[in-house]
């Protein structure tokens, strides 16, 4: 299989994301702080400019593998 240059990238990113301590109370947790972060940085991407577009942003793609 070919790697793709992007997919490396995704990879990457997502390992060095395994490095962030979350402190939140495991009980109050809802979202993984990983999935938390990559639906930000793919929402900034996609020019979403406040927290209500985030949202409809992270349920309009909520079910991308």
């Amino acid at each position: 299989m070919i790697k793709e240059k992007g997919d490396f990238a995704i990879n990457e990113l997502l390992e060095w994301m395994e490095y962030i301590e979350d402190n939140r109370q495991q009980a109050k947790v809802r979202h993984k702080l990983k999935d938390i972060i990559v639906t930000v940085l793919f929402a900034t991407l996609a020019n979403v400019d406040d927290w209500v577009e985030m949202e409809y942003f992270a349920h309009y793609h909520e079910e991308y593998p």
